[in-house]
C-alpha cells in the first residue's frame, strides 16, 4: 500500500545549493500544509547530498505513483518550479500546467531512485487509517 518517492537531482552550482536550501526553509509551512491536506503522505523530507551538489525529495505515500505526483504538482507546483530552476534536470514548467503534467509524472518516474529495501511498521495502513486509530485512542 505504501510507496516511496526518492527524487534525486543535481544542483547547478554552489549558489544554487544556497538558493534551494533557502527555498526549502522559506516554504516549510506551505509544504507542511500541502502534506496535511493531501492525507496520503506518511513522511517527507528534503536532503542535500554529495557535498551539497544534489538535492533529494524523499517521501512515503499511499496510492499509485502517477496520482501522487499529480496531487503533488497541484498542491506544490510553484515550489517545484522554483526548485527546478536550480537543478540540472528539469521537466517542462510550470509542472501544474495540464499540458506539462504527464511530463512531470514521467520525469519523476525517471529520476525516482529505486529503493531496494523499505520497512514500514504499518505496511497495510494508510495515513487516514492511522489518523483514525489515533483519534480512537484519544477518545
Amino acid at each position: 500500500m505504501q510507496k516511496t518517492l526518492t527524487l534525486v537531482l543535481t544542483l547547478k552550482s554552489p549558489a544554487d545549493y544556497e538558493a534551494a536550501s533557502q527555498l526549502v526553509a522559506s516554504t516549510k509551512d506551505q509544504l507542511d500544509n500541502a502534506f496535511r491536506t493531501l492525507n496520503i503522505v506518511h513522511f517527507a523530507r528534503v536532503v542535500f547530498l554529495d557535498n551539497n551538489t544534489k538535492v533529494a525529495v524523499i517521501t512515503e505515500f499511499d496510492g499509485d505513483f502517477p496520482t501522487y505526483v499529480q496531487d503533488f504538482a497541484e498542491a506544490l507546483g510553484p515550489v517545484f518550479d522554483a526548485l527546478f530552476a536550480h537543478t540540472v534536470e528539469a521537466p517542462p514548467l510550470p509542472v501544474e500546467d495540464p499540458q506539462n503534467l504527464q511530463a512531470f509524472i514521467d520525469f519523476s518516474q525517471k529520476y525516482n531512485v529505486p529503493v531496494p529495501y523499505f520497512y514500514s511498521a504499518f505496511p497495510d495502513l494508510t495515513v487516514l487509517n492511522i489518523m483514525d486509530l489515533q483519534k480512537g485512542s484519544q477518545g
